[in-house]
């Protein structure tokens, strides 16, 4: 039997405190799903039967998934906030050291930031391409029948499209 993996912010007490029935108007096919397999079975029936009992017309208009649209306004937000903090000295060693962006939210980053530090974001950006390249060359040559969490084709996604299943 296959385990279904459940996109964060979709799992139980989660969903429900992010997301109630009432908020969601529209969602796109990811999401759709993704409230399918939430552990919390009412919450989903909530959310679905409030969908199909608004206007069919509504099905005619293009909308936006209103998860989805959440989840951007959050993303937002904290890169915002990580603008904030770039000059306080963990933040510094951290980018020095360890950060790692996929791109959308490295060229999100790059037009909030002072033109000093894009150098820095574009570095790490660089870096991190060049060690996922090296990792799927390693796997193109050597598959692994193991490919528990994803590993190197996994990290390669976050990096292009953001967090997996954030974006649809």
């Amino acid at each position: 039997m296959s385990s279904v993996s459940i996109p964060e912010g979709f799992s139980g007490d989660s969903f429900t405190r992010r997301f109630g029935a009432k908020d969601i108007h529209s969602l796109c096919n990811f999401h759709a799903w993704g409230v399918a397999a939430v552990q919390d079975a009412q919450a989903a029936a909530e959310v679905f039967l409030t969908l199909v009992s608004e206007n069919e017309s509504m099905a005619d208009q293009p909308s936006d998934c209103d998860v989805c649209c959440k989840v951007i306004d959050e993303e937002d937000r904290r890169i915002r906030e990580l603008v904030t903090l770039l000059g306080k000295p963990d933040i510094v060693r951290w980018l020095r050291m360890e950060a790692v962006f996929c791109i959308p939210h490295a060229v999100k980053l790059r037009h909030k930031v002072p033109l000093t530090l894009t150098a820095r974001i574009d570095l790490i950006i660089r870096n991190y391409r060049e060690q996922l390249k090296d990792e799927l060359v390693q796997l193109r040559n050597d598959p692994s029948p193991d490919r528990s969490g994803w590993g190197a084709l996994g990290r390669a996604a976050e990096f292009l499209v953001a967090q997996r299943g954030l974006r649809a």
